[in-house]
């Protein structure tokens, strides 16, 4: 269906003073999602990873006896398809001509506003969705679980320093807390606890450091006061602000459906989520033979996913 004159009498019409259009009077936010997702190109018609558990550790070797052979743990593969997104706007030859503002012309414009809303969509769901089954990881659990299970099973565990601290069942660990709790002093600490003692999937120790605190913009002032502040917040004792030395990065991101819930994550290389490029979007331009109406479209190929948990911590607080 095109835009046809009838439906923009005025913009025929000599005399307006302004047009309050959104396209030209209100700037989108700044692209959002590359600041936490890996971006990666695509030439395939999807993505597909695979998960390994690595060697364990030694075994002590009594005297003139063999050594202890250990091998590989192959664990699941993950596939992120890419899907299609476009959109077009039709225009009739007349209205594009007799238009005197030029609106109708800055159809581009407007197509560009839309696929930047729907690339920050489609990659922020996987952040939205990740105490679903709509996003899972490796283990086929949600994103966010509080039992994500280790290919080295209960001995992972068992051989972890401090894991019993930790987890909540044997052969698992945890990146959401058995009850979610908001944001605060005693929430951020749970989760720099969860960093500290992280574990790979033999339960090895792994570096991991939270970096950037995402937050729903409903969360903004709680998180200035709790990181803002060198003395302990909401306490008149005279006491350091411990979470300062985390030196914890907070976004506050309106793609965030949830008004509660916040995250934690990396830097980019010990986290996975990832956004696939498989065609950048591209803007064409035609018109039709028979009836001359101008045709703009976009279009563009995408995915996006996180198959490891491990650099990631979401409570989905009410």
């Amino acid at each position: 269906m095109s835009q046809v004159r009838g439906q923009f009498a005025q913009l025929m019409t000599p005399g307006l003073k302004k047009i309050y259009d959104d396209a030209t009077q209100y700037e989108q936010t700044a692209k959002l999602y590359p600041q936490l997702f890996n971006i990666e190109s695509s030439d395939s018609e999807y993505e597909q990873v695979l998960e390994f558990a690595d060697l364990g550790p030694l075994q002590e070797k009594p005297e003139n006896t063999s050594t202890a052979y250990n091998n590989r743990i192959q664990g699941a593969s993950k596939r992120a398809i890419h899907l299609t997104y476009s959109l077009g706007v039709r225009t009739s030859k007349e209205l594009w001509d007799d238009d005197k503002y030029g609106l109708i012309k800055m159809g581009p414009r407007a197509l560009a506003r839309s696929t930047r809303f729907t690339q920050e969509v489609v990659a922020w769901n996987i952040v939205n969705q990740g105490f679903s089954s709509n996003v899972t990881t490796f283990d086929g659990n949600s994103l966010f679980n509080n039992q994500h299970s280790l290919l080295g099973g209960i001995n992972a565990t068992n051989i972890a320093p401090g894991a019993s601290n930790v987890i909540s069942a044997a052969g698992t660990y945890p990146n959401r807390p058995a009850t979610d709790i908001d944001l605060s002093i005693a929430g951020l600490q749970l989760a720099t606890n969860y960093a500290n003692r992280m574990i790979d999937n033999q339960g090895f120790p792994i570096n991991v450091k939270f970096k950037y605190l995402v937050i729903p913009p409903e969360l903004i002032f709680i998180a200035r006061e709790i990181l803002g502040s060198p003395g302990k917040p909401y306490t008149s004792d005279n006491e350091i602000n411990s979470l300062l030395a985390e030196d914890y990065h907070f976004m506050a991101v309106p793609y965030l459906t949830s008004g509660g819930a916040w995250f934690l994550f990396t830097e980019k290389r010990y986290h996975s989520l990832t956004v696939f490029d498989r065609e950048k979007p591209s803007t064409d331009f035609d018109d039709d033979f028979d009836t001359d109406a101008i045709k703009q479209k976009t279009r563009m190929r995408m995915s996006a996913f996180c198959p490891r948990w491990q650099g990631s911590f979401g409570t989905n607080a009410p």
